[in-house]
């Protein structure tokens, strides 16, 4: 009975012959199945059951069949030459609208923008903007798309697989929140990233970081107090590490080790813990982390790869460590001062800061630690010295939610982030921050990066990251779905001011037609 009914519904969705071997079927897919039909698990959850089954060689699907497509996208139009017309141009970079204008996309790339009408023939999809605003794919510098679950969670009840298959649901939100690119903070996301790349999964673009490399009692470290040491008993016990969230790593020869393991896989880019943090259990924030030739390890393994080393940081003394090693974007970074500010001008650092870390709403976060919870105090009563040695050295800021945990969670963090930063920022600096700014930074892994174009900005030669937005951002970051509540707003639902959402050429979200 469970066989016909499957079959049924897969014929349904992807109405075209299928492969199918009930024998090979675990148990939780068939219990996902049976809840589906009393109608206590959603769609979204049985069908990426089913995406599992085709991962897995259980279920197959023709070539010609994307599932994505079929079955949960929003249909998505790949057109060789798209052509937007009367729109007003957000170029990610100028306080200012360009009106009036036309925007000519062909394949992948912004070929052609103009005050003056752009031909189009019958192979054009046209696209009239009737004044709407025409800006760049919001980008976001620090996430951690397998962090999916809370913590506790991650480490005692889920696998590998649950934290895979829900990474495609956090990839799915990015995108339809208008984010075409991030760099992944930490996790084991090299799979997805080629997954999406390969137009198998909606997503993002990502810049995959790979484990998070961690000293040992540092930020990265997951274990309990009377787990084995992966080194010393030569027992990888914490699931974080097994799964290749995180790694734990000391001495030159060790970090060597995981940076260039790292790369390996594909990292565009080394993430290293060299301070304390908020949601980890045993390390103290007043704390630095690694010592200067640990940190030059990984910074010369990663420059022998023509790529760079972010590291997760907090006090200016550990910055200060980090910039003598070539660190090139420092995360989170709150406590910076006036001196290690010059510096920071200087050398030329990012600093890709979270401002929900400073916001009095971030007390109600679940994933701390009730004994941390002074941290948020101290972040809360610095936000304005920060915002002020921002703006008096004109630092390098790039957007990043760090959103982590369950996905309406996570969903909710992104909004709520949008519009913390217009609050301190004001709505051009902080969409500099998630475009141009952004953009930038991400050419910093160099021939790491497999994406052949600009980010980040609406130009000619740029890659065709779009969003076509009704309003005006620069105005109101509403439109982009900035919200003033996080814990207590509603169930995140589709932003309907964002008409059109396009990446890499591709439309994913076209809601004018």
């Amino acid at each position: 009975m469970l066989k016909i009914f499957l079959i049924a519904i897969i014929v349904g969705l992807f109405s075209s012959p299928i492969v199918f071997a009930e024998e090979s079927i675990p148990d939780w897919v068939k219990t996902t199945a049976e809840f589906w039909i009393k109608g206590d698990v959603s769609d979204s959850e049985f069908i990426d059951a089913l995406e599992f089954l085709i991962e897995q060689g259980v279920l197959t699907v023709p070539q010609s069949e994307n599932i994505m497509q079929s079955s949960s996208s929003n249909n998505i139009q790949n057109s060789d030459r798209v052509l937007f017309t009367n729109v007003n141009i957000f170029d990610g970079k100028n306080n200012k609208l360009q009106q009036n204008m036309n925007v000519l996309v062909e394949g992948n790339k912004i070929t052609k923008i103009s005050s003056s009408t752009i031909n189009s023939n019958s192979n054009t999809l046209v696209i009239e903007g009737n004044g709407k605003t025409l800006m760049p794919g919001l980008i976001d510098g620090h996430v951690h798309f397998a962090i999916n679950h809370n913590y506790g969670v991650i480490e005692n009840d889920k696998t590998l697989e649950d934290i895979t298959i829900r990474s495609t649901l956090f990839a799915k939100h990015w995108l339809m929140d208008g984010y075409t690119t991030v760099r992944d903070a930490g996790g084991p996301v090299f799979g997805l990233k080629r997954a999406i790349d390969a137009g198998e999964v909606p997503g993002p673009r990502i810049f995959p970081s790979g484990a998070m490399i961690s000293q040992t009692s540092g930020h990265g470290d997951f274990r309990a107090l009377n787990d084995p040491h992966p080194t010393i008993e030569g027992v990888r016990a914490a699931n974080w590490e097994r799964m290749g969230i995180v790694a734990i790593a000391d001495g030159r020869d060790e970090v060597l080790t995981q940076t260039r393991q790292n790369l390996m896989q594909g990292a565009t880019q080394i993430k290293i813990m060299a301070g304390g943090g908020g949601s980890s259990k045993y390390d103290p924030i007043d704390t630095c982390q690694y010592t200067l030739d640990e940190i030059k390890a990984a910074v010369e393994a990663a420059s022998d790869w023509n790529t760079y080393v972010m590291a997760h940081i907090f006090l200016p003394k550990c910055m200060d460590r980090a910039m003598d090693a070539g660190v090139k974007t420092f995360e989170h970074a709150f406590f910076i001062d006036e001196p290690t500010a010059k510096r920071i001008s200087e050398e030329g650092v990012y600093l890709v800061s979270q401002m929900t870390g400073f916001s009095p709403e971030a007390l109600n976060n679940p994933l701390l630690p009730s004994d941390k919870l002074y941290i948020i105090e101290n972040f809360v009563n610095y936000q304005e010295e920060y915002a002020e040695l921002v703006t008096k050295y004109d630092l390098k800021v790039v957007h990043q939610t760090d959103a982590v945990g369950e996905p309406e969670d996570a969903a909710k963090q992104i909004r709520y982030e949008l519009y913390y930063r217009g609050e301190l920022f004001g709505p051009f600096e902080a969409l500099k921050q998630a475009t141009s700014v952004a953009g930038e930074m991400m050419e910093l892994s160099g021939p790491r990066n497999n994406y052949d174009g600009k980010l980040g900005v609406v130009e000619e030669g740029a890659l065709a990251d779009i969003l076509l937005v009704d309003g005006n951002p620069l105005e109101d970051l509403s439109v982009l779905g900035a919200n003033s509540k996080w814990f207590d707003a509603e169930t995140p639902q589709e932003i309907q001011t964002i008409n059109i959402i396009m990446k890499d050429g591709v439309i994913y979200k076209n809601s004018l037609n």
